[in-house]
């Protein structure tokens, strides 16, 4: 009977000391405007576990006035994203509706291979490490591109 008592209140213990893997999001955003009649606000919301990303999911909203222009970041956004086609757990679609351009981006970093992320950018490198992201990292990118950052958990 004591064994039992001791390891439940070891389990306790390990549970409300901090055993169990810290989990968290953090979502960033920023606003700009490259042009008269142009908007684009980004939202990026990371999930990590133990300090390392797992999941990251970009929205990116272009609003204009001129459908046409509309059209061209479509085409851009497309064709910067076109390196990435054929990698599992990276997508990016883009859609537009009304006077809004929305490409969304995700990326299941727990999952994908990152070494093809780097072969299709090599800026990737600057972020992936051994493999890895480190949400200090990601944030770091972000602020320094002037986002907003707020992590929970």
């Amino acid at each position: 009977m004591k064994k039992k008592t001791i390891l439940l209140l070891l389990l306790v213990i390990g549970i409300t000391t901090g055993c169990s893997p810290k989990t968290g999001t953090m979502t960033c955003t920023m606003k700009t405007y490259p042009a008269d009649g142009i908007t684009i606000r980004s939202t990026y919301v990371a999930t990590y576990k133990n300090e390392i990303v797992t999941k990251l999911k970009t929205v990116e909203k272009i609003t204009s006035e001129d459908k046409n222009n509309l059209e061209v970041y479509q085409e851009k956004i497309d064709e910067l994203y076109s390196g990435y086609q054929g990698i599992k757990y990276y997508t990016n679609t883009t859609k537009i509706k009304g006077n809004t351009l929305t490409s969304t981006t995700t990326i299941q970093y727990n999952k994908v291979d990152t070494k093809k992320l780097i072969e299709a950018d090599s800026g990737n490198a600057n972020v992936i490490k051994n493999g890895k992201v480190q949400i200090n990292t990601l944030e770091k990118l972000y602020k320094q591109n002037g986002c907003n950052c707020k992590k929970k958990g």
